[in-house]
């Protein structure tokens, strides 16, 4: 979205018009272009650096503008009305009923020196700005734009911003949306092709309300639906562009934003595009840094009493919304249960008795078919000893153990990493790292190899990607992750609870994306043990560098004979 010199989208004009009075204009055009551009970079370049006391930085959007209007070539800004920028509280958000939890943020927002955007990045909704230099504001879109020329380039502004906490019930009683919001906000040109509104009928069928409708495009397009997320792609963005992506299946942003505005609209949801940045990456110094590939577009949708709703069909980008998980997660990996110690391979505790073996036929090899072994112990000096006796015993039960040694192993670690101690603040970081030690271990046993080079987001993006998770277990990888970034980059790590639970449906996502048999080497010869031998070798070669170490060196003199 931002472009390198400086705009996010390719503005019409200079910014707004209408002199310095209460009035005027704005508009402007696709971002489509400095979007990919941006995204595409080879150097990643901070942006904005953010400071906020949000709780979870993971779903800190920063918005800049909405794309209201589609004329079959490009999702745009429709020509709005602009006032001066209210003082102190801005109004309540368009549809946000009093019944809708809601939490006012603080957020410090500086931009680089090179960054000149004419409209301001904010958290959606904003409450309250507070900024120099010459700015206006767009009440629909609660929006803030430069005047006469002003731009970000090296501002530092605060925000009071709402983290608006609907729930899936009050998302799915919405009522209708007003008039005027439904007119606005459902057309759709004559120009897009029918496959469009089709493919939102298939993929919604069994919807019980325009709620439910969203969940099922947002999780066809971010999980089910086969996509793949490629900034190189030339699709367009028009309405044949759009349905050339469905087609495709290949895309980013923009595309996953304006296909699933377009198929929401075309089931009479009223839908517009944010476009701005996705939550950046969490700094030491507890700030967040926001960089050019994290700029980002995602569909908004309209429900009557809670506003204006984020959603995100764009796959391993930003995070998912939680008011579109279930919020009775599936089950969870079954336990594997361990050997019992009654079960057959153990010898039986009560010896049975023959009335027809004698006592000679006890020290004959193989004892009385009918008896357990204890039954032929000898009573005498002859036959093996009772510790001979006991060493082959055990030696059995070391044969039979050898095998489900790598399951009980797991089993093992899989209790130490997941426990019930280590939750309070102390340990917040030893088992965040744990937890995530054991996500990361999972996945591998289920196919996919770590891969220690990558950040904690990208390598949950990896796992949710290969193991084609779905919307609650990619979810769940998520908030491991952005715990792990949390416990490493903030000057105060915080527990964050419920990663016990995040692990298992992780876990159970991965179980169901593979076969049979991907399933049985994962519980019975996980590939995470490899891990053991590992540590054995790095323990064999200490051991060997200390012994090497401690041997004295003998020199022979020069001229000396041995």
């Amino acid at each position: 979205m931002p472009a390198m010199n400086g705009g996010l989208l390719d503005s019409v004009g200079t910014g707004a018009g209408g002199g310095t009075g209460g009035g005027g204009t704005i508009s402007a055009v696709n971002p489509l272009v400095s979007l990919r551009d941006n995204l595409n970079v080879d150097e990643d370049r901070q942006v904005l650096s953010v400071k906020t006391k949000m709780a979870d930085v993971s779903d800190l959007y920063l918005r800049i503008v909405s794309l209201d209007e589609f004329d079959g070539t490009t999702w745009k800004p429709a020509r709005r009305s602009i006032t001066a920028v209210p003082d102190g509280t801005f109004p309540t958000p368009i549809g946000l009923g009093s019944d809708v939890k809601r939490t006012e943020v603080d957020t410090t927002i500086t931009a680089a020196g090179w960054y000149a955007q004419d409209w301001l990045p904010m958290p959606y909704p904003p409450s309250g700005v507070t900024i120099r230099g010459n700015w206006r504001y767009e009440p629909l879109g609660m929006t803030l734009v430069g005047d006469h020329g002003q731009n970000t380039r090296g501002l530092t502004y605060q925000v009071k911003s709402l983290d608006v906490q609907p729930t899936a019930e009050q998302l799915a009683s919405a009522g209708p949306p007003p008039a005027a919001i439904e007119r606005d906000f459902t057309k759709l040109p004559d120009s897009l092709p029918p496959v469009v509104a089709r493919t939102a009928r298939q993929v919604t069928a069994g919807a019980a309300n325009p709620y439910d409708q969203a969940v099922k495009l947002q999780d066809w397009f971010a999980v089910t639906g086969g996509f793949e997320y490629d900034t190189q792609v030339q699709v367009g963005s028009g309405s044949e562009g759009i349905a050339r992506f469905l087609k495709d299946k290949q895309g980013f942003c923009v595309h996953f934003s304006f296909t699933m505005a377009a198929m929401a609209r075309s089931l009479g949801i009223p839908a517009r595009v944010a476009v701005g940045f996705a939550p950046g990456s969490p700094q030491a110094d507890g700030s967040v840094s926001v960089g050019l590939r994290d700029a980002h577009a995602w569909p908004e949708l309209y429900f009557e009493g809670v506003g204006w709703t984020r959603f995100e069909p764009t796959p391993n980008r930003g995070s998912i919304p939680p008011y579109t998980l279930p919020e009775s997660p599936g089950s969870s990996v079954p336990d594997v249960t361990r050997p019992s110690q009654t079960s057959s391979a153990a010898p039986s505790p009560t010896p049975s008795t023959s009335e027809s073996c004698t006592p000679e036929q006890r020290r004959l090899d193989g004892g009385c078919a009918s008896e357990s072994p204890q039954a032929v112990l000898p009573t005498g000096d002859d036959g093996p000893k009772w510790y001979a006796i006991l060493a082959w015993v055990l030696a059995g039960l070391a044969v039979l153990a050898l095998p489900l040694a790598p399951m009980l192993w797991r089993l093992r670690t899989r209790a130490v990493r997941l426990g019930a101690h280590g939750r309070g603040e102390a340990d917040a970081v030893p088992h965040t790292l744990a937890v995530w030690q054991e996500l990361t271990d999972t996945a591998w046993d289920f196919g996919i190899a770590p891969d220690e080079s990558q950040t904690p987001r990208k390598a949950a993006a990896r796992i949710v990607r290969l193991g084609s998770l779905d919307a609650t277990a990619a979810a769940s990888v998520h908030r491991v992750a952005n715990a792990v970034e949390q416990v490493l980059y903030a000057p105060q790590p915080r527990p964050t609870a419920g990663l016990t639970d995040d692990v298992r449906r992780a876990a159970a996502g991965l179980s169901a994306g593979v076969g049979r048999g991907t399933r049985l080497r994962a519980v019975l010869v996980p590939r995470s043990t490899v891990r053991v031998l590992w540590a054995a070798s790095a323990w064999w070669s200490g051991v060997r560098e200390r012994a090497l170490a401690l041997r004295p060196t003998w020199r022979k003199a020069s001229g000396q004979q041995g």
